[in-house]
């Protein structure tokens, strides 16, 4: 199976990535919160029959102009991505070790319309002090949904 998930992986790597560089497309909102869920997906760890924890720290790496464009929204943004993240996670019945953070970084070696997304779990995570660090409370507490 992980064979096949990275396989997929690169597929669409290599078709997002072609069609940004041949259409020169800004990065989305809506990407972004597709990649955040697939971030979740593709990271879940199952502790347990009744619990499977998922990153709760993203950072999103944009291109120079992309970050630009979107720097100025990031705290809303970060909100409504985080809030996307923790209503997804409760659909799928995942849980949070701590806060949900997401934050939207500068990455030089980027074309427009690419971006990266990094995640990790953090746990007792609290929202960080930069100014493109958004962090939302996941609900129940640290361990967020079915806790």
């Amino acid at each position: 199976m992980g064979l096949l998930k990275r396989f997929e992986e690169r597929l669409e790597g290599l078709v997002n990535g072609t069609f940004a560089k041949v259409f020169k497309s800004e990065v989305q909102p809506v990407e972004i919160a597709g990649a955040l869920q697939r971030e979740c997906d593709n990271n879940a760890t199952i502790w347990n029959r009744e619990r499977t924890v998922v990153p709760n720290d993203f950072t999103v790496e944009l291109s120079p102009g992309d970050h630009e464009r979107l720097a100025p929204y990031s705290t809303q943004l970060g909100e409504e991505l985080a809030g996307m993240v923790r209503e997804y996670a409760k659909q799928q019945r995942y849980t949070f070790m701590g806060n949900i953070t997401v934050r939207l970084e500068r990455a030089e070696n980027l074309d427009t319309g690419l971006y990266r997304v990094r995640s990790r779990t953090e746990a007792g995570s609290a929202p960080g002090a930069g100014a493109l660090t958004r962090g939302v409370p996941a609900p129940g507490g640290p361990d967020g949904p079915g806790a």
